[in-house]
């Protein structure tokens, strides 16, 4: 995965420095086959030339080893980078429900593919340089190295049977830790409630649940893997080294090696048994994150899909008998809408008759069936034509972010246009006394509903889309900015469906169109 979403030079430029820096291994059991073969035999005229090589080969692994680590945080850095600008644009592709457990995704989850995930990957193909050392050990005793290498066989076996169980261990906390944080968001978005009626208390003892179901899925996921790891060490402690060295002692008292031999083959054991010890503790760790690197790739992949994007030309939309949907009961039936360039359509009815999902409807497709949709004298599908609208509503999104970024969401407009817009809704006086600088991110607070409902529909306009629809944007404005606005829009050239909840009957002459929801109960 780390691979995937890296530079792929600066890639393989890190598995060669590693490769090398793992060189130490040999060049140290070089020098105790040697050195103790000197001992025995007493022989100390080659040992200036020895401990030449041995420090030259150190220094050049010592200096790998250094570049590695650049190399490997760089790799990590830019996968992680990547993946979570990929994963945030996926998010943003899905429904505000969808994304419910989003955030604790982009948190605690994908913490552990660095912690996990990278670090793992990489070892486990760092451990190829156990090649280099069984090469090594098989040109010094071949017999010998056979018996280390048989036995490390065996944790990899014991290993196996742990896999399921841990994997299952991770989803299940995966799962916890979705439902916890869903939990805290919705306790946080109510905490003004809660400190009026001072309850905090009591929301904390109905958290103390999924806290203690979070906690108990972390346990039984780190004890698995702990577990797992005794028994792999119990193991590899008796026939990865105890009983191949005490074949080996025996092969150097009846004369069929040398002890610096054995030594040697001992010491590259760990360079080639270790390796295997330590693959399958990444194997662990791969297991534990296979859900989330399922969910990435999904983020990713949806990130990654094209939209048709629908030209701006509009001429008209006909919605043929339209009945509305919301939570299983029939709202409105049997509506038919068309909708002309240009024109302005009101929407009225009481409450509960369909006003603001006859605007959901247009834009997701969702919460409605028709029976035929005709966009520019062509046959169109529900949710086909997102694209042709700009929204507006009582209750506006306002980002995190400055004034700017608010009316245009990064887009290039000029600022001329932005102001023009801004001083026909009134947000003019924000402008010239705030700038357009303006973190609304600290201080949306000091705005009001209405200054704040304006820049929302000011991004609506900007958008430069072909109908915009409003869901009763005047909720929060006074009577006077409302008709200040109103003037502005009904004037223009904008192609509008407006949802009015509170209105005068001679306002209503102004519209082209008059849809009354009520007629279609």
């Amino acid at each position: 995965m780390i691979y995937k979403y890296s530079s792929h030079s600066k890639f393989i430029s890190m598995i060669i420095f590693g490769l090398i820096a793992s060189m130490q291994q040999i060049i140290v059991a070089y020098m105790v086959q040697t050195l103790t073969n000197i001992a025995t035999q007493r022989s100390f005229s080659d040992l200036p030339q020895i401990l030449l090589i041995a420090v030259s080969g150190l220094l050049i692994t010592f200096l790998a080893s250094l570049i590695f680590n650049r190399l490997k945080t760089g790799a990590i850095q830019e996968a992680n980078i990547t993946l979570r600008l990929g994963i945030l644009k996926g998010m943003l592709k899905q429904s505000s429900d969808e994304n419910t457990n989003s955030l604790g995704y982009l948190t605690t989850d994908f913490k552990l593919l660095e912690t996990n995930r990278f670090d793992a990957e990489i070892e486990i193909m760092m451990q190829a340089y156990m090649i280099f050392a069984l090469g090594y050990a098989l040109s010094v005793n071949w017999l010998v190295t056979l018996l280390f290498l048989i036995g490390s066989c065996l944790p990899m076996i014991v290993s196996s049977f742990f896999q399921r169980k841990i994997q299952t261990a991770s989803e299940n906390w995966t799962n916890a830790n979705d439902k916890y944080v869903s939990h805290i968001k919705n306790f946080l978005a109510g905490s003004s409630t809660l400190k009026l009626y001072d309850k905090q208390d009591n929301a904390v003892k109905k958290n103390n649940v999924f806290v203690n179901q979070l906690e108990a899925a972390l346990r039984k996921m780190n004890l698995l893997n702990l577990d797992t790891i005794s028994w792999v060490s119990l193991i590899a402690n008796l026939f990865t080294f105890t009983v191949p060295f005490l074949v080996g002692i025996y092969m150097v008292v009846n004369g069929q090696t040398t002890l610096g031999a054995l030594f040697a083959i001992a010491q590259l054991s760990n360079s080639f048994v270790n390796p295997i010890l330590a693959i399958l503790e990444d194997r662990n760790k791969l297991s534990t994150t296979k859900k989330i690197v399922a969910k990435a790739e999904k983020y990713i992949a949806e990130g990654k899909k094209t939209e048709d994007v629908s030209e701006n030309d509009f001429s008209e939309l006909e919605v043929d008998d339209l009945t509305l949907i919301r939570k299983d009961q029939e709202l409105a039936r049997h509506l038919n809408l068309k909708i002309k360039a240009e024109q302005k359509v009101a929407v009225i009815g009481p409450s509960g008759t369909g006003k603001s999902t006859l605007l959901q409807y247009l834009m997701t497709g969702e919460f409605g069936q028709a029976k035929d949709i005709i966009l520019n004298n062509s046959q169109a599908k529900a949710g086909g034509f997102a694209n042709i609208f700009s929204y507006a509503s009582q209750s506006p999104v306002i980002f995190a972010d400055n004034l700017w970024f608010n009316l245009t969401l990064g887009v290039d407009i000029s600022r001329e246009m932005v102001m023009e817009v801004c001083t026909k809704l009134g947000l003019d006086t924000i402008v010239k006394e705030k700038g357009w600088d303006y973190s609304l991110g600290d201080n949306a607070d000091q705005l009001s509903g209405g200054q704040l409902a304006r820049i929302e529909l000011a991004r609506a306009i900007l958008m430069k889309r072909p109908v915009l629809l409003l869901d009763e944007i005047n909720a929060s404005l006074d009577k006077k900015t409302s008709d200040q606005i109103h003037d502005y829009l009904l004037e223009s050239d904008l192609t509008l469906v407006e949802v009015i909840h509170h209105y005068e009957p001679e306002e209503l002459q102004r519209y082209d169109q008059v849809i009354d929801l009520e007629q279609f109960v």
